[in-house]
C-alpha cells in the first residue's frame, strides 16, 4: 500500500491479530499476515486500507473458512505485520486495534500513543518525546526506552514491567495487578500507582 503523507495514527480493525509495528527503509506500507495451521482463509484480499484525513484505518475483510474443524487442543495464532516507512512512522503518534497485542521494536518517533483493550503492548529499543500504553486489561513491557515523558497504564488488571526506562517523567498506573522493573531518572519526576 502507498504511504501518502500527512499518515499519524494507523488503527487496525481485527480482533484476532496481534499487531507488529516496524520501521523499515521503504516507500510504502507492507502488511503481512500470518497465522497457526488451525486457520484457513481462501485465496482473496484479506485487508482493506483507507486513507481518512491524517489516519490510516487497516480493516480485515475475511474471517477464517466457518466450515473448518478446529480440535480442542489446537490454538489460533495470529499476526499482522506492518512494515511501514521510516519517515512515515517517524511522524505516527497513534497506533490502536481491539483486542490482542501491539509490538514496537526499534522505532524512533516524535511521539506514540498505543492502545488496546485487551491485549499486550510490548516496546522495545524506542527513542522518542513522548511514548504512552494503555490497555484495559492485559500486560504492558517497555525496555529499553529513552523518552522524556513515559506514561503506561492497565486500566483493570495486568502487569506492568519498565525495564531500562530513561525518562524526564515516568507515569505508571496498574488498577489491579503489579508494577516491577528499572527507571533511569529523578525520584521526583517518577509516579506510580497501583
Amino acid at each position: 500500500y502507498d504511504a501518502p503523507a500527512g499518515i499519524n495514527a494507523i488503527v487496525v480493525q481485527d480482533n484476532s491479530a496481534a499487531v507488529v509495528l516496524q520501521a523499515a527503509d521503504i516507500d510504502h506500507i507492507r502488511a503481512d499476515y500470518t497465522y497457526t495451521s488451525s486457520y484457513a482463509f481462501e485465496s482473496s484480499k484479506l485487508y482493506d486500507f483507507t486513507v481518512t484525513g491524517s489516519t490510516l484505518t487497516v480493516t480485515k475483510t475475511r474471517e477464517p473458512n466457518a466450515s473448518l474443524v478446529i480440535q480442542s487442543q489446537d490454538t489460533r495464532s495470529c499476526t499482522l505485520t506492518l512494515q511501514v516507512p521510516r519517515p512515515t512512522l517517524a511522524n505516527i503518534t497513534l497506533v490502536s486495534t481491539p483486542n490482542d497485542s501491539i509490538t514496537l521494536d526499534g522505532v524512533s518517533a516524535q511521539t506514540a500513543s498505543l492502545t488496546t483493550d485487551n491485549g499486550r503492548i510490548e516496546v522495545s529499543n524506542f527513542n522518542g518525546s513522548t511514548l504512552s500504553g494503555t490497555t484495559r486489561n492485559g500486560k504492558i513491557t517497555m525496555s529499553g526506552v529513552t523518552s522524556q515523558n513515559v506514561a503506561a497504564t492497565i486500566q483493570n488488571s495486568g502487569t506492568l514491567k519498565l525495564e531500562n526506562i530513561s525518562a524526564n517523567i515516568c507515569n505508571a498506573k496498574v488498577q489491579n495487578g503489579s508494577i516491577t522493573g528499572s527507571v533511569i531518572g529523578s525520584g521526583a519526576a517518577l509516579a506510580f500507582n497501583w
